[in-house]
């Protein structure tokens, strides 16, 4: 009797369409890693507070097949079964841009779980999630009734619900900016749900504090596969019996991706390991279109370098690199920086004997093979030779990791578009190919542009709209659109406002006339983007014309998404006419969106509404209607005051720091005063950054009404607040008012000290002022040059200032006419450049102006 076929090894989708059985049979590595994930998973059992763990490694290297693994254990296993329950998500999660849709993406794959053991309630959940899904985007209760139901459908089960979850930072790249925040508040409190989720990289929000995802999980890293690993995956996968000095080879050349070598096993089959080996350059001549699209996404001079390091193959130094580049070597060293940071180069040692390799090593093949076609032979003998004779060394020199997943190759690809056309069960998923190919090349394109790499990102979409921008696929042109509005935007971010407008241009042209809702909402968001950088050109009048064509076209749409872009182009309207100089106009406009859209319960354009009231506030204080001004700003208090959305907060915040403005405009201090303290008092705990930068413009504001008053102690305690709470603050427009506080306090200080006849200790907190002065920052200059003049003609001595002030040779450069008029006002004599000696004079008159004035007071 011939034996049944073998069951398919999954290299990219495991667990699909496999048994529980064919799952654990294949799971053959990582035993150590998923020993670590139920060891957590068990301890949540009835935990108050569950643990939540996030798989971290690039593609390729076991993370899908892990969560295969694990939901198999909970299927299976006796007493987990009893109390866990595993909920897949897709590997990809295009559908989820805010809690809401996470809720009801898990409301559907939940039912979907529970179709093979319970029935009934797998579809009372779809009929719910049908229902719920039915609902307009945007709508408040959608999110909390999806979330009820998944909860619910956890106690009706009386099992834990772990939710399984991929690429977690791509979904929340792509997704609202409070979903991170809402989702870390779930599992922290939500004991029916944990979380095992994995991701590409060590993604930032994971180490910042002030990101919703520090310290949240246990992270868990897959390295690369070990020999021993590598060999029992491929006597799983090839069927082989191998010893490690054979495995070896393989392992170097796939760097231990469990799915590069799984694939190889597929070459494998019924060769010997030698054959294969022999085979390897053949391999790299059939996927030459593979290695010349990585080269192709490298920037002119990132490429440059590239090759340059491929071509010596041996690891090199950057100034060989230089060499062979014919680049200056602090280029080179730029380019070299990246290209590690990127992963595609690796580097060795320190300094000037720092060392720098191909991070994969078989692009040096490619590469020769290509341009010096007689070193074929070469490569060749190079491989067969390992086989026979090596070191570690010498072979981890030699060859580094193919990362790039095998599945874009084209003989694979071939394979997989004849077993579709063979099967009609197949034949349905053909169209979803291209699809997919979309999908990943967005994804690389904003992947790119989360690296900085604008030109490679640029390069990803412009390739996507070459290769699908004639597709008559819905889904597709969801994607063109999407991919166009993203490089636009990447284009207008990084200075080309030109090349912005023509790519919006471009992708209005392609589905400007597009009755399809997902579609109208990336035209929408483009042109709104095109009337953004007309503004940035100063052409105000064109983009007034474009945010016209949004009310237009998209004024009477009931889509939530679309009407927040209608929202976002009539404020940029109104931006556009208050810098034109018709503040009534603006004024007007920024009405008609209150009018229009003030009862939204959509978070989104509610917080476009409270932006739009500050704006009306700012421009009713520029035509001198101060009165009218704090009465705006009161009322985005009054209708967004409570909210809990970060962004309405920063509105919010900003609202009451401009009334307290205008409160001091009026002469009413301490009225500003208290409107400051109001700021601090609601949002003072918050760990938002652009909520916490209007915490510390408040502080500030509040401490220059105090010196107003003449509350000297109490303004440099106010100073002291800002410093204290923010001093470590990375956010660079946080640290402007960290540095001007502090600037103040120490002068405030100094000042008062003089006051007290204390010189020593009043010089001693001037020095400490000065070390925080920032010579860049002309709003501190300006101080500095406001107070020194007060501070020399109350009594404090012009020569010690002038030695502190010179200490700094940065700093002093800039401030060399006020350091010799300082001197001047000791009694040297100092000579200087006309120029500086003109300024200087200047400024010595304006001291002896104002110690006449302390004279004739105190007479």
């Amino acid at each position: 009797m011939n034996e049944p076929p073998a069951r398919q090894i999954r290299k990219f989708n495991p667990g699909t369409l496999q048994s529980d059985t064919e799952v654990k049979r294949q799971f053959v590595v990582r035993e150590h890693e998923f020993g670590l994930v139920m060891e957590i998973l068990r301890g949540n059992v009835d935990a108050a507070s569950c643990r939540h763990v996030l798989l971290v490694a690039p593609r390729g290297r076991g993370k899908t097949m892990l969560l295969a693994r694990a939901a198999a254990e909970l299927r299976t296993n006796n007493g987990l079964s009893e109390r866990l329950f595993p909920v897949r998500f897709m590997e990809e999660n295009p559908e989820i841009f805010d809690a809401a849709d996470f809720w009801l993406e898990a409301l559907f794959h939940l039912a979907r779980e529970l179709a093979a053991c319970d029935a009934g309630l797998a579809r009372e959940l779809r009929e719910t999630h049908g229902a719920l899904a039915a609902r307009p985007r945007g709508d408040f209760l959608l999110e909390e009734r999806a979330r009820a139901t998944v909860l619910e459908a956890a106690d009706r089960l009386g099992k834990q619900l772990v939710l399984m979850v991929e690429n977690l930072q791509a979904l929340c790249a792509d997704a609202d900016n409070d979903f991170g925040w809402k989702l870390r508040k779930e599992l922290q409190t939500e004991p029916r749900v944990m979380l095992l989720a994995t991701a590409a990289s060590r993604f930032k929000g994971l180490d910042d504090a002030r990101e919703p995802f520090f310290e949240l999980f246990r992270v868990v890293n897959l390295e690369p596969l070990d020999t021993e690993s590598c060999l029992r995956l491929w006597k799983m996968a090839a069927g082989d019996d191998v010893d490690g000095r054979e495995i070896r080879p393989l392992e170097i050349l796939t760097g231990g991706s469990p799915r590069l070598l799984t694939i190889l096993a597929g070459f494998a089959r019924r060769r010997s390991m030698r054959e294969l080996l022999e085979e390897m350059v053949q391999l790299v001549d059939e996927h030459t279109e593979y290695f010349r699209g990585f080269l192709e996404a490298l920037g002119k001079t990132e490429r440059r370098v590239y090759l340059a390091v491929v071509d010596l193959w041996r690891p090199s130094s950057a100034g060989e690199i230089a060499a062979r580049a014919r680049l200056g070597i602090r280029v080179v060293s730029t380019m070299l920086g990246r290209l590690v940071g990127r992963g595609a180069v690796t580097a060795e040692g320190k300094g000037g004997k720092r060392l720098y390799a191909a991070a994969e090593r078989l692009y040096s093949i490619y590469y020769k093979l290509r341009r010096e076609r007689g070193e074929a032979a070469v490569v060749q003998h190079l491989i067969r030779f390992m086989t026979v004779f090596y070191s570690r060394g010498e072979l981890a020199e030699m060859f580094g990791m193919l990362q790039k997943e095998a599945a874009q190759w084209p003989t694979i690809r071939e394979g997989i578009e004849r077993a579709m056309a063979e099967d009609p069960q197949i034949r349905g998923v053909l169209r979803d190919v291209d699809l997919e190919e979309v999908q990943r090349l967005v994804a690389q394109g904003r992947e790119h542009t989360r690296s900085g790499e604008t030109e490679a990102a640029i390069a990803a979409y412009d390739e996507l709209v070459r290769r699908y921008g004639s597709s008559n696929a819905p889904d597709v042109q969801v994607w063109i659109a999407r991919a166009l509005y993203d490089k636009g935007r990447l284009q207008g971010k990084s200075g080309d406002a030109e090349a912005a407008i023509t790519a919006c241009n471009e992708m209005v042209k392609r589905y400007g006339d597009s009755a399809a809702p997902d579609i109208r909402y990336w035209v929408a968001a483009t042109l709104c983007w095109k009337a953004n950088q007309q503004g940035q050109l100063g052409e105000a009048g064109a983009a007034i014309v474009t945010c016209n064509e949004v009310v237009e076209r998209f004024g009477g749409s009931a889509a939530p998404d679309t009407r927040y872009w209608v929202v976002i182009a009539l404020c940029e309207k109104g931006d556009r006419q208050g810098e034109s100089g018709d503040a009534e106009a603006a004024i007007a406009t920024y009405d008609e969106v209150v009018k229009r859209y003030g009862g939204s319960d959509a978070p989104n354009i509610q917080f476009a509404v409270s932006m739009a009231l500050c704006w009306k506030g700012n421009q009713q204080g520029e035509l001198g209607e101060t009165e009218a001004a704090i009465a705006t700003y009161d009322e985005v208090v009054k209708r967004y005051g409570g909210s809990d959305a970060p962004n309405i907060q920063f509105a919010v915040s900003m609202a009451l720091c401009w009334k307290g403005n205008q409160q001091g405009e009026l002469g009413e201090t301490e009225a500003a005063i208290a409107t400051y303290d109001e700021v601090v008092k609601r949002y003072g705990g918050s760990d938002a950054p652009d909520t916490r930068f209007w915490v510390a413009v408040a502080l500030c504001w509040k401490g220059e009404r105090q010196e107003e008053l003449g509350e000297t102690e109490a303004a440099i305690a106010t100073y002291d607040e800002v410093v204290e709470r923010y001093g470590g603050s990375n956010a660079s427009n946080i640290q402007y008012w960290v540095t001007k506080a502090l600037l103040k306090a120490n002068c405030l200080r100094a000042w008062a000290l003089l006051m007290q006849g204390r010189q020593r200790a009043s010089m001693d907190a001037f020095r400490s002022a000065y070390a925080a002065f920032d010579i860049e920052n002309k709003v501190a200059v300006r101080e500095m040059l406001q107070f020194l003049p007060d501070f020399v003609a109350a009594g404090a001595a012009g020569r010690d200032i002038a030695e502190i002030l010179s200490s700094d040779e940065a700093k002093s450069a800039a401030l060399e006419p006020l350091i010799v008029a300082l001197r001047r006002h000791g009694g040297e004599d100092v000579r200087a450049p006309a120029e500086i000696s003109d300024v200087a004079q200047d400024i010595y008159e304006r001291i002896e102006s104002k110690e006449e004035k302390i004279v004739r007071a105190a007479s």
